[in-house]
């Protein structure tokens, strides 16, 4: 007895799969990143705004040349120093340099979340993290 009559069009459809995640908030959006000094981070042009993620998003903080002395950390408390990092979902965490740190959030995050510099106090800003918009969920309005 044969299970699958077009084994080659499974193992396709699921590479085509393994490729491209469609990722559960459907958000994908890439931040820029540089050191004002020591006194704050600018992204996006922005003086340490405040930054609103959802869960299940992708999010990119693509780093400006950023010196070694400027750690760029997501932290679970708004404080400078490696001993609060927030790891789950982040890749990079910690990075200095022109590098990107990759934060996909997890459905169990918690609701607040800070980006620091680990070497100066005034480099941070509050992360606040939602859940997706239900309406919106699989990329359409829902009629």
């Amino acid at each position: 007895m044969r299970l699958f009559h077009r084994p080659c069009l499974i193992a396709a459809a699921f590479a085509a799969s393994a490729v491209a995640p469609v990722q559960a908030g459907g958000v994908t959006r890439t931040f820029q990143v540089s050191a004002g000094g020591s006194t704050a981070w600018t992204i996006d042009g922005q003086s340490n705004p405040p930054l609103s993620l959802q869960r299940g998003g992708t999010y990119v903080f693509h780093l400006n040349n950023v010196g070694a002395i400027h750690p760029f950390n997501i932290n679970t408390i708004n404080a400078p120093g490696p001993n609060f990092l927030y790891n789950d979902g982040v890749t990079n965490n910690g990075a200095t340099g022109t590098t990107d740190i990759t934060f996909v959030v997890p459905a169990d995050a918690p609701a607040t979340l800070h980006y620091n510099c680990e070497n100066h106090v005034g480099m941070n800003g509050p992360i606040t993290i939602t859940a997706p918009d239900p309406i919106f969920a699989d990329g359409f309005e829902n009629a």
